[in-house]
C-alpha cells in the first residue's frame, strides 16, 4: 500500500504549507482509494480556521469541506483524506492529530521547516486503539496506460545506480535491459536529475516500455521498464 500523488497534487500542498508558516496549513485530498493504495489527484487547501492556536493546530470548517465534497463527486472523484503541516516539527502524527483524525482517511502531514525546505509522510487513522499506519509516498511522473492507478508493477530485477551520474545511469540501464529475457520488469533506482529525461527516452527508442516512473520522498526517481523483443 501506498499514497500516489499527481505532481500539481504535490505541489500545491507543499507550496499551500510554506505560505502560511510558521503557522499550520491544511487542506483535503481528493482522488481515490484502490486495491494497493491511493490516488491523489487534488489537494485543496483551506483556510485554517482555528482562530487562537494556527501555530500548532488546525480546523476545517464544515462549509469548506462540503464544497469541496460536492466539487470532488461531481467531477467522479471522493475525499480520501486531510493534510495539515507541522511547521518546524517532524511529520509524524500528534495525540492531537490522533484524537481528530478520521477513521480510514488519510492524514498526511507536511514538515515545513524554516518556511523552505519539506518533508511529506502519509498515514491511516485505523481506528480508537489501533492508531496510525505509515505508507510511502511517490509522486507519479509517468505511467503506462496498460498499469493501473496506484499500482506498481512485479519486479523481476532491480538496478541500483543512487548517486551516480550521467552517461553512466543511461548506459548500465541500457546493457542491463539488454541481459534480461523479454518481457521481464527492471527496476532502474538513480538519483541523477539529468537521467529524469535522457533514461525513459533511451530505453523506449531500445523498444523497451517505460512502465512507471516515480519521485519517492527521500529524492530517489524510480524507472520500472518491461524488455523488448
Amino acid at each position: 500500500m501506498a499514497v500516489w500523488f499527481s505532481p500539481l497534487a504535490r505541489e500545491v500542498m507543499v507550496e499551500s504549507c510554506k505560505t502560511v508558516y510558521p503557522h499550520e496549513g491544511c487542506g483535503i485530498l481528493v482522488g481515490r482509494r484502490w486495491e494497493k493504495g491511493w490516488e491523489v489527484v487534488r489537494s485543496i487547501a483551506v483556510p485554517n480556521t482555528d482562530k487562537e492556536r494556527r501555530h500548532d493546530r488546525f480546523e476545517i470548517s464544515p462549509h469548506d469541506y462540503l464544497r469541496v465534497e460536492k466539487e470532488a463527486q461531481r467531477d467522479g472523484w471522493d475525499i480520501i483524506g486531510f493534510f495539515h503541516s507541522h511547521p518546524d516539527v517532524p511529520p509524524f502524527p500528534s495525540a492531537t492529530d490522533a484524537q481528530f483524525a478520521w477513521a480510514n482517511y488519510l492524514t498526511v502531514i507536511v514538515g515545513v521547516f524554516g518556511g523552505q525546505k519539506v518533508r511529506v509522510r502519509a498515514h491511516l487513522f485505523e481506528g480508537e486503539g489501533k492508531g496510525f499506519s505509515e505508507f510511502p509516498v511517490y509522486v507519479v511522473l509517468g505511467r503506462d496506460a496498460s498499469l493501473p492507478p496506484a499500482t506498481e508493477p512485479t519486479v523481476d530485477h532491480r538496478l541500483e545506480l543512487l548517486n551516480e551520474v550521467e552517461p553512466f545511469v543511461t548506459i548500465a540501464a541500457k546493457e542491463t535491459l539488454h541481459q534480461q529475457p523479454s518481457g521481464a520488469t527492471v527496476l532502474v533506482r538513480f538519483t541523477c536529475e539529468p537521467a529524469l529525461h535522457a533514461l525513459p527516452k533511451a530505453l523506449e527508442t531500445a523498444g523497451h516500455t517505460v512502465l512507471l516512473l516515480r519521485w519517492d520522498e527521500d529524492g530517489a526517481l524510480d524507472l520500472f521498464a518491461r524488455v523488448g523483443s
